[in-house]
């Protein structure tokens, strides 16, 4: 017998004798709910069994936690039963007690039957009950009775025992949501314990003492340049610190504040701890993104950046999964808007391509393709094609991105990288991953002229056996209108034809458009079309068979030689890409005409474009962050806040056309308002610090502006009632006051709107109704302090309310490429130009300042500006009220005898705009 036939014996064995692969696992804490609600009658024993009783918590968390619901009944009896188990002085039990009592859902009246229990708790010598009785207590604690047990927590906070100190710092962080005025008395404790010698204690101060101290934007910058001074050496709360000072850094650019800081997220970097190092150079690549000035360079605000990316190049060789994945993909962010700078990392980056972590090597590839030379291209695809099958779909989609963004970068490659992406299009993937790659594929075709025919072959292959119709119309939609620029459009027809034929009634219909539009660009197959064309002409759809017959009949009018104008002009209106307005827009002016004036014809000009109605959307957006905490009611005086219980702001959603028109109807009715064109972004009317905030925002109408002050009364201890608006016109033959609206009672830290509505007197010059104009205004209101039921009468002034040029535009962001269509696709003749000379010293104060005074958006990255160059073309495009599109092309440059030079031209199909335009930079 050898050593093999004895091992197997012995094997053979032990599996007989213990049978363990055999035994199914069985949860000792598993089981009905009936039953184990059932044995919870344990609890009221007059003997309590401390482990039997364990147990049974144990068992009744356990269903809590696989989802079983408990009925109110159910969580009555079983929290009753619970209260009795505080009698037993085991401290395990005692534990899973409190354990339970913040997992169920209890009621206000049983809240008070246990508070006091928990009190006495939090004043035993044990730290255990005291550290849990608070946390106990901040989950379930009604606000109306936080003030009574506040100088408990107090104490807590500055305990000698971390346990306890930082427990009571974390109920201080759950009353923030419902007693923040309780807790704000508590900052001489919470100051204290951020130097604590406790890591724990110290990380939990630091992020409540942010709570108090986040709305106050002085306080909270004094605050944290002082911990950054001198500050303790807990690794947690020193990431925490990093986080803040960044927030600070890109969002106040002082320049004494933004030194100290930087300083200090620079010394980070040589931190002892691991995580430190890592946030601060996390800290720095974000602040490269918002950094426009340093966008050129290797700089942060003047800092060198070599240091953390030293500190990245360094992770990614850790031993460590984690640290190498939050290195490299730290390095994936910033190589979108810094790819040269993180560049210098690809010798590091390229070992991770073999990781077994394959989110690291997906995360190590994307990173090079956005960094790589042309010379990698091939060598890179190809380690990509191993691994696509093994990743995820949100990586396969970063993977499409930066294939594209390389292909743009390398246009030469576009053969392997198209058929990369086409090769992809065959292979099984979600809807949002073939989209982004057929995305891809069409912005590669419109950017690369050489690459057309071979994106068009590959984007008709994957139509043949497409599963998403949505993908195939927008695809047969694209090829329509590129299939006749090619050498030999014939060759795509066949494509188009075969989704007559096998495809829905959707893709059918997409595909009579693409044939059509063939046809009426390429004359020499309009015969062969039209053959193609009749046997839809019977199709079961009506859809499908009117536009059929409609396309047919003018393409036989067109070849029998009739007004071929009328039918070039019908052809142009019938093939236009984007309508001349917003289809969401058009549903809810229906709704609000159909509501008020039935019986009148609808005036479809009085509809916004799709980019002045989401203008407005955006600007409403705006306004509803400003009033988060509004009144419910706005003509309702609200009274302040009782003490120990905190008022829940409400929310507010964000008013639409009719929501505005509503709201000054005691002014003017909304027939004669009309339709809301947009709404202008807030803008400061005070100073952030002051007082009293007040903010502006202009609606604008054709002949109307509505002006709405958002105001902040800053002042804890004061209400102001009766608030109204002094409103002076400078010019009453221009504009008219058609009355106000003001404010009731304005609180502390509650915004509120007051409204002044203006009327066009006269329609201007050009006849756009685009009147400017300047206003005097100021706060007119009666300050009450506590106590005081008289109060007084006070004003408060306000900086001028300016209406120009730049808020009867909406900025309009075009796709990469599209200026130059647009542009020449508008005549010459309707062009405005004038030269100027402007005050300002470099090129890129004066391209944002023309791009600001202007409000319209920059085209193509022409906002980012060369500081070494003489000279800097910048494009703009915007929609003008009304839904017009303009574009305008400015020409600036730097002389040493003239200064700065302006040479500004402007587009639009009104030429009366263009030159309004033009001369509103005088």
């Amino acid at each position: 017998m050898n050593a093999q036939t004895i091992r197997e014996k012995i094997t053979a064995a032990v599996k007989e004798n213990f049978k363990s692969e055999e035994k199914p696992f069985v949860n000792p804490y598993a089981g009905e709910k009936s039953t184990v609600l059932l044995e919870t009658r344990a609890f009221s024993e007059p003997h309590l069994n401390a482990k039997k009783c364990c147990h049974l918590l144990t068992k009744v968390l356990y269903l809590i936690t696989q989802g079983e619901k408990l009925s109110s009944k159910e969580t009555t009896d079983l929290f009753f039963g619970a209260t009795k188990l505080f009698q037993s002085s085991s401290e395990r039990l005692r534990r899973m007690t409190y354990l339970l009592i913040k997992s169920i859902k209890v009621s206000e009246t049983e809240v008070f039957i246990v508070t006091s229990t928990l009190t006495k708790d939090m004043s035993s010598k044990s730290d255990c009950y005291r550290a849990n009785a608070i946390r106990v207590l901040s989950r379930i604690l009604d606000p109306s009775m936080a003030a009574q047990i506040d100088r408990y927590l107090k104490n807590a906070i500055v305990d000698k025992s971390p346990f306890v100190a930082s427990a009571a710092i974390i109920c201080g962080i759950n009353l923030m949501r419902s007693a923040p005025e309780v807790v704000r008395r508590w900052v001489n404790e919470v100051t204290e314990s951020v130097s604590s010698k406790s890591p724990m204690v110290q990380f939990h101060a630091l992020g409540l003492l942010y709570e108090l101290k986040r709305n106050d934007r002085l306080a909270l910058h004094k605050v944290v340049s002082q911990l950054t001074k001198s500050f303790g050496k807990s690794p947690m709360a020193e990431c925490l610190l990093i986080r803040y000072a960044t927030q600070v850094l890109k969002a106040e650019r002082d320049s004494a504040l933004e030194h100290a800081l930087m300083d200090y997220l620079e010394s980070c970097l040589r931190h002892k701890s691991e995580m430190a190092m890592f946030e601060a150079a996390k800290a720095f690549c974000e602040l490269a993104v918002v950094d426009e000035q340093g966008s050129g360079g290797a700089t942060v605000f003047g800092y060198d950046m070599l240091p953390a990316l030293t500190v990245l190049q360094i992770f990614l060789t850790s031993p460590k999964p984690v640290v190498r994945f939050a290195s490299i993909r730290m390095l994936n962010k910033l190589a979108q808007v810094r790819p040269h700078v993180v560049s210098r990392c690809n010798v590091d980056m390229e070992p991770l391509l073999t990781d077994q972590n394959r989110n690291i090597a997906t995360l190590a590839l994307t990173t090079l393709l956005k960094t790589g030379h042309e010379s990698n291209v091939d060598r890179l695809i190809k380690q990509i094609t191993t691994f696509m099958t093994e990743i995820s779909d949100n990586f396969k989609v970063e993977v499409v991105r930066a294939v594209k963004t390389l292909c743009l970068t390398y246009p030469s490659k576009y053969k392997v990288l198209m058929a990369f992406l086409s090769s992809n299009l065959r292979e099984e993937g979600s809807a949002e991953f073939k989209k982004d790659i057929v995305d891809a594929l069409i912005l590669l075709v419109e950017q690369i002229p050489q690459a057309k025919e071979t994106g068009l072959l590959h984007l008709c292959e994957f139509i043949e056996d497409c599963e998403y119709p949505s993908l195939c119309t927008k695809i047969l939609s694209f090829l329509g209108n590129e299939t006749p620029t090619t050498s030999s459009p014939s060759k795509f027809i066949r494509f188009i034809y075969n989704r007559l034929i096998l495809e829905n009634a959707l893709v059918r219909a997409a595909g009579v458009d693409a044939l059509t539009k063939i046809a009426l660009k390429c004359p020499t197959l309009k015969k062969d079309i039209l053959t193609l064309l009749e046997s839809c002409t019977t199709d079961n759809d009506d859809e499908v068979r009117d536009r059929t017959n409609l396309y047919c009949n003018m393409l036989e009018g067109k070849m029998g030689g009739k007004d071929g104008d009328l039918l070039v002009e019908f052809n142009g209106v019938l093939m236009k890409a984007d309508l001349e307005f917003s289809l969401d827009a058009l549903c809810q002016t229906l709704e609000a005409h159909i509501a008020a004036q039935p019986e009148l014809p609808f005036d479809v000009k009085a509809v916004p474009t799709e980019e002045a109605y989401e203008s407005q959307k955006a600007a409403m957006q705006a306004i509803n962050a400003a009033k988060q905490q509004a009144q419910t009611k706005a003509k309702e005086p609200t009274k302040a806040p009782a003490a120990g219980k905190a008022e829940a702001p409400s929310p507010v959603s964000a008013p639409s056309a009719p929501d505005i028109a509503a709201k000054v109807a005691d002014l003017i009715s909304a027939e004669d308002l009309g339709a809301l064109q947009h709404s202008c972004k807030p803008k400061l009317a005070t100073e952030s610090e002051a007082e009293y905030v007040v903010q502006v925002i202009k609606h604008m109408y054709i002949n109307h502006v509505v002006l709405e002050f958002v105001t902040t009364n800053t002042l804890q201890d004061q209400v102001l009632e009766d608030v109204d608006i002094k409103f002076t016109i400078g010019d009453p033959s221009s504009w008219g006051e058609l009355g106000r609206l003001g404010i009731e009672a304005l609180p502390y830290d509650r915004p509120a709107s007051a409204y002044v509505v203006l009327q066009k007197m006269h329609e201007g010059d050009d006849g756009l109704r685009t009147l400017l104009g300047t206003f005097q205004a100021a706060l007119d209101y009666t300050v009450k302090e506590e106590g005081d039921d008289l109060g007084y009468r006070d004003t408060y002034p306000m900086e001028n309310v300016t209406i120009a040029m730049g808020d009867y535009m909406v900025p309009r962001h075009l796709r990469p490429g599209e200026f130059k269509s647009m542009w020449e696709s508008l005549q010459q003749a309707d062009e405005a130009v004038s030269k100027f000379s402007l005050n300002f010293k470099t090129l890129e104060s004066a391209a944002t300042g023309l791009t600001t005074s202007l409000n319209m958006a920059p085209c193509d990255k022409s906002d980012k500006v060369d500081t070494t160059a003489r000279g800097h073309t910048l494009l703009l495009s915007g929609t003008f009220i009304g839904g017009l599109q303009v574009l305008c092309k400015a020409l600036i440059g730097l002389d040493q005898s003239y200064g700065c030079l302006l040479k500004l031209a402007c587009r639009s199909k009104n030429p009366a705009a263009s030159q309004a335009i033009v001369h509103s930079v005088e």
